[in-house]
């Protein structure tokens, strides 16, 4: 039986004032702060169509249940604490008895054995438990049963798996972003922020053919609601004002705002003797600049205004959450809001620290804003109302404190996600992509049609939590032997959009296409059983059901991979028409989802084995684990296995895996980087390049006039830096060329890819040709190729009648102004940023070092400077960057200059042009 934190000492002395989602009046279920909410329209939509009595029960009872579902995930730096985060929830939730530890390798959600011996997080591990909503007023204190239903993802820290960060991002509503209260923001705190706010790294697609706000406001990308944890306040040199600060600086778009200030035993220091708190315990504001010294001890909640103190115990007894109920003082009488000691310290810097709250809250939301003007104070509920607000809407970034390895600060986390963080009605419905087969010769649509499509819209959107048709989609793909329930033990997890799905149901599987490419007709599966999200432990669920809005982990399906859309039936849409033409078998309709980014690799090994048995036994294993990772590249040769990852630890823990799993011990080469070739600027044919050639007897003939220039979207470079993120070459054609071709003038390059065989053939033809670059051979990236005329000597019904010939033409086109211009192409070259933790007395030897290495020193941090603290005096922290060809092994030499006491995390930034 679940062990919930309603029932101790801690929830009994709370004295929450109430507010709520949803409130019952004459049997009806109404909205209420739901007035920010961006699905108000559609969910009270949504009850007016079902006009029966019992649909509208049902359907107020599924707004409920949804209500209280938080899908949220846990992202952080490496070694920030977020796995010791993840393990202390589920202790105080129930679902394990004993809080496990990383250092002894007994947490649930590092399961696996090289999880296990290296200390760190590899695989994104899903569970789900119960936690009581303390403030919602459909329950109290002392009622377990309302209750928020949280699915839970632990995310890696590393680089090095930042697939797995990007397909959580894809399928969460919230997050929790754990930083570490010495080193502030690091630099994959950077990357999974930039996974919570970018669309590229996101399901959500955003492109003008598929996303349409005027006339569908539901459809887009929005970033992910987080929430922040400043945590290992036990750690010496400790700051949380600073934390909060590189929040602010690093992390573009927040806007930290403190809902807790720490309380600290400190050390020769004590406050004001008041009878509510020990003399020696103070609250450190968070301008306050400096470490403290002296033990972490609790916090004071700046919306309730009450302190929460931990009890200090042995090492022994933390692994047990009933020895570490927390003591809550109110500060203020709920009855007149006077403070309860005015002349107590902590009260002090609390209504200071609660004054510079409802300020923060005041520049982002009105109803905040009219207190302040007023120079009112806000009720408890109004002000954690109005954070909730400005969580969901990304306005604020709310900031609480904990150590988690002492079992300090978690139970305020787990409230705050119930507070603050969107369930599944709060959140947008994923972007579909539609492609219609019988579109693919208009070039627009018809008013009938258009006014049509809007009436449809008008509905509640397929997606939509509260819609009944299946939509999921499937994130993470792994292979479990002996529960996969198919040869190769496949475990499928997916997110449920809308509709629900249960075992034994048939289901229709859609992979997103590629680039220019058709979908294929939609595979049929049947979910063969259902298995319990708890980490590593998999037990079979009885008669499973997955409803929206809810993660479920699905075996039985034999041909689903990372990124799959699933729905149930044969047209997905919702469409009568479509409905009808299925019935018919006559539907050319299909909608998908975008998929899930995966990050490029920048490393490349050559895998050998001894015979040509373990040859086989290789590529077939090497096969399912691109399957389970994308960001995995397998290329087969006649002589060779080349494998390309995100980095040396990503390469060894597959060779781990290959010998584990599938008891192949393969030879591995040397490292080679992942380079790209660019352009420095652009270039040109000399009017109509003629390609003319008979091939096969065959003649093809066209002329292509294009040029190439530099393309680098602003969100992909950097400030006063070289350094560049990748992108793939575009290709856009002009208005003669359009003209020519007969293709409509406005519509974009991937739309028309769909309706002109030519055109397809166009733009194929010079992708093509940029995967080769003059200089070594490598894949362009970074430009823009631009077509501004073709010509042919049979005129538009040659190039239709052979489409392979201005394939070919544009080829050659691209190919010859490369090669005759390489002096205005470079090479690119991966850099990272690097974090080196080091002796004192190693800085010079070390900074010497890695300027031999080609890197560039940034910021140098000994004992404490600034807003930056390093933990001990004797210790330093460097931050630069560095090509990482130069630091391939890099942690030999560093502790052979550090003494064995160095440490470094490297974080890919982007590429770089060089020379080779």
């Amino acid at each position: 039986m679940l062990r919930l934190v309603a029932r101790t000492g801690y929830l009994r002395s709370r004295g929450i004032d109430a507010s709520h989602f949803l409130a019952e009046r004459n049997n009806h279920v109404i909205l209420r702060s739901c007035i920010f909410c961006k699905f108000k329209s559609s969910v009270a939509q949504a009850v007016e169509e079902y006009d029966s009595p019992l649909a509208k029960k049902q359907t107020n009872k599924e707004i409920r249940r949804l209500t209280h579902v938080r899908n949220v995930g846990v992202f952080a730096h490496v070694d920030a604490g977020k796995t010791t985060v993840t393990e202390r929830m589920l202790a105080l939730a129930g679902v394990v008895r004993r809080v496990g530890s990383v250092d002894d390798g007994n947490t649930v959600t590092d399961y696996l054995p090289a999880e296990r011996e290296r200390g760190i997080t590899i695989q994104s591990a899903a569970i789900s438990f119960d936690w009581g909503w303390h403030n919602n007023k459909t329950g109290d204190d002392y009622d377990p049963n309302d209750n928020v239903e949280i699915h839970l993802i632990d995310t890696p820290g590393h680089v090095d798996f930042s697939v797995e960060v990007n397909r959580s991002a894809a399928v969460l509503d919230g997050a929790v972003l754990v930083v570490d209260a010495v080193a502030g923001v690091q630099a994959q705190t950077e990357t999974v922020w930039r996974a919570m706010t970018r669309p590229s790294l996101n399901n959500h697609d955003v492109s003008p053919r598929t996303v349409d706000t005027e006339t569908d406001p539901c459809r887009g990308y929005e970033p992910l609601p987080c929430l922040a944890v400043i945590n290992k306040m036990d750690k010496e040199g400790c700051n949380f004002g600073s934390a909060i600060q590189s929040l602010q600086r690093k992390l573009p778009g927040a806007n930290p705002v403190a809902m807790q200030l720490p309380l600290f035993r400190a050390e020769g220091k004590s406050g004001s003797g008041s009878n509510l708190v020990e003399s020696n315990i103070v609250a450190v504001s968070i301008d306050e600049s400096g470490s403290i010294p002296g033990d972490f001890v609790g916090c004071v909640d700046l919306v309730h205004m009450r302190m929460i103190i931990w009890p200090d115990v042995s090492s022994a007894a933390l692994a047990n959450v009933d020895e570490c109920t927390p003591k809550v003082i109110p500060l203020l009488d709920s009855a007149t809001h006077k403070p309860f000691d005015p002349n107590c310290h902590v009260t002090r810097e609390a209504l200071t620290a609660r004054e510079d709250l409802i300020a923060s809250l005041a520049e982002v939301d009105e109803s905040i804003e009219e207190y302040f003007l007023n120079e009112q104070e806000p009720s408890n509920a109004e002000l954690r109302a109005a954070l909730r607000r400005a969580t969901l809407d990304r306005k604020a970034l709310p900031v609480m404190s904990a150590a988690a390895l002492k079992g300090k600060g978690i139970e305020p986390i787990l409230d705050s996600v119930a507070d603050l963080l969107p369930s599944p009605l709060d959140r947008l419905p994923p972007a579909l992509i539609t492609y219609d087969e019988e579109d693919r010769n208009k070039s627009s649509k018809s008013g009938s049609e258009v006014e049509k499509s809007s009436a449809a819209k008008k509905a509640v959107a397929f997606g939509h939590p509260l819609h009944p048709s299946l939509l999921a989609l499937a994130f993470k793909v792994v292979h479990m032997k002996g529960r996969g329930g198919s040869g190769d033990g496949r475990v499928v997890f997916a997110r449920v959009y809308s509709g629900q799905m249960k075992t034994k149901d048939t289901l229709q599987v859609l992979s997103p296409p590629a680039p220019g490419e058709a979908p294929e007709k939609p595979r049929t599966e049947r979910v063969g059983g259902m298995l319990e999200l708890a980490g590593g432990r998999f037990s079979n669920i009885e008669d499973g059901v997955c409803k929206s809005g809810e993660v479920c982990a699905l075996v039985g399906l034999k041909t689903v991979v990372t990124g799959d859309t699933i729905f149930m039936g044969a047209s997905p849409g919702g469409d009568k028409r479509s409905r009808k033409k299925a019935a018919k078998g006559t539907s050319n309709n299909s909608v998908y989802l975008a998929g899930v980014a995966s990050p490029k690799p920048v490393l490349k090994v050559r895998l050998e084995t001894e015979t040509a048995e373990e040859q086989t036994k290789l590529s077939e294993a090497l096969a399912l684990l691109a399957i389970e990772d994308p960001s995995l590249l397998v290329e087969e040769t006649d002589s060779a296995t080349l494998l390309s990852g995100l980095g040396e630890l990503h390469i060894e823990v597959v060779l781990d895996r290959l010998y584990r799993e599938f008891g192949l011990q393969v030879t591995c080469g040397s490292p080679s980087v992942a380079y790209r070739e660019t352009i420095t600027e652009g270039i040109e044919t000399e009017g109509l390049l003629n390609y003319d050639r008979l091939i096969g007897g065959t003649r093809l003939q066209a002329a292509v006039h294009l040029y190439l220039e530099p393309h680098v979207p602003s969100e992909n470079t950097f400030p006063d830096s070289s350094c560049m993120l990748l992108s793939e070459p575009l290709v856009t054609v002009g208005q003669e060329a359009r003209k020519f071709l007969g293709v409509d003038q406005s519509a974009s390059e991937e739309d028309l890819i769909y309706y002109s065989d030519v055109f397809k053939a166009l733009i194929l033809g010079c992708q093509g040709a940029l995967k080769r670059g003059p200089l070594g051979s490598y894949p362009m990236s970074n430009v823009r190729c631009h077509v501004e005329s073709v010509d042919a000597e049979g005129g538009l019904a040659a190039l239709n009648a052979l489409p392979g010939a201005l394939r070919a033409a544009a080829a050659h086109a691209v190919t010859d102004t490369l090669h005759n211009n390489k002096y205005s192409c470079t090479m690119l070259e991966p850099s990272m940023t690097l974090e080196v933790t080091l002796p004192s007395d190693s800085v010079g030897a070390v900074v010497s070092d890695l300027t031999g290495r080609r890197g560039t020193i940034g910021d140098v941090i000994i004992g404490e400077t600034g807003d930056q603290v390093v933990a001990a005096h004797s210790k330093a922290l460097l931050h630069g960057e560095v090509p990482l060809v130069e630091i391939l092994g890099y942690a030999n030499s560093l502790r052979s200059i550090t003494g064995g006491e160095g440490a470094f995390s490297a974080e890919y930034k982007g590429h770089t042009p060089c020379e080779i």
